[in-house]
């Protein structure tokens, strides 16, 4: 059985945007062994933030729901990926609850 691996230029974020990646730990000599390397994690957030939550993301991983949450808000903030909820989305969900908190009590003062 042959598997078919998908090769492409890895890591596709860190490429485009460096500066995401820079260290701050020039005042420690030994911490640049120990910094966590988010590039990987960026990469499958970018390919699969549009199809899959921040827990199956983490859980695909082995990573903490924290950490996906806060490189998912960097990308955001970047514009590498799109919020899943816009602005005009959540009015529309306000307007509806209190259109049907109005249904409701017309409901009650046609049913009295």
């Amino acid at each position: 059985m042959t598997i078919k691996i998908k090769i492409t230029n890895r890591p596709v974020v860190k490429s485009t945007h460096p500066e995401l990646y820079v260290n701050h730990t020039f005042h420690m000599k030994m911490a640049d062994k120990f910094t966590y390397n988010y590039a990987v994690l960026d990469d499958y957030i970018v390919e699969n933030d549009a199809n899959k939550t921040m827990e199956q993301i983490a859980s695909d991983l082995n990573e903490y729901v924290h950490r996906v949450s806060y490189r998912r808000a960097v990308l955001i903030n970047k514009g590498l990926i799109p919020a899943k909820r816009s602005g005009t989305r959540g009015k529309l969900i306000k307007q509806y609850k209190v259109l049907m908190t109005q249904v409701k009590e017309l409901e009650k003062k046609l049913g009295a």
